[in-house]
């Protein structure tokens, strides 16, 4: 069977979905931060699982950020006809936010690693070390989602300005979108936990809709 396309994008919208619902899972159902309090809690938990942490980078922000690159061209394929100047937009802001991600997770990966091995001899300086990687970690991925936010906005707002079908799917994209770009006001950075979660359905919404359009002539 031919991959075009759109069906290797159903494809990257599910892996990330996936990604996102493993990686929830596992910091809704399975880490348990009780007890961990503070800076050095922060760092004890970390050591106490590192295994699980760095799976959970790797899903949530490597192979994530790797399925999003293959997302954003299957979009710009699709809505290029109907606007070539904004669809080009829209495909930079995928790519650029697959980079953060993917940035970020490579941080946390090594900040990790580099930090369970310096708590072995000096634990203080470990906890400093690793609150100065959690800033930079979470500044590029997951505190501030303007990009992604930016990204939703533009492909939701060609798709229903070319009066799209499956209005409900762009409309819920404008949404999420709204919520992603609210993220960079201080205060609002609690909003992006609602913006991961919400962005499942619509991951799985697109992967459906671009599963049904999968030929090589695509129309929104």
């Amino acid at each position: 069977m031919k991959m075009t396309m759109q069906r290797a994008g159903a494809v990257s919208a599910l892996i990330i979905a996936a990604s996102y619902i493993f990686g929830f899972g596992l910091f809704i159902g399975v880490l348990d931060r009780s007890g961990y309090t503070g800076p050095s809690g922060d760092l004890a938990f970390v050591i106490d699982n590192q295994l699980w942490l760095s799976a959970a980078m790797i899903a949530l922000y490597v192979i994530a950020g790797c399925a999003l690159v293959v997302l954003g061209l299957a979009f710009h394929e699709r809505l290029k006809c109907s606007s070539a100047g904004l669809a080009s937009v829209a495909k930079a802001f995928a790519m650029i936010w697959a980079g953060l991600v993917i940035a970020s997770g490579f941080v946390g990966l090594i900040g990790i690693e580099t930090i369970v091995a310096i708590s072995a001899t000096d634990f203080p300086a470990a906890v400093s070390a690793w609150i100065a990687i959690s800033v930079v970690q979470n500044a590029l991925g997951g505190g501030i989602e303007l990009v992604g936010g930016v990204w939703m906005l533009l492909i939701s707002w060609i798709a229903l300005a070319s009066n799209a079908a499956n209005k409900g799917l762009h409309y819920l994209g404008s949404l999420i979108g709204v919520m992603g770009v609210a993220t960079v006001v201080p205060g609002l950075g609690d909003v992006a936990a609602v913006f991961g979660l919400s962005q499942i359905i619509w991951f799985v919404w697109i992967a459906f809709d671009m599963f049904k359009h999968h030929g090589s002539d695509i129309k929104p």
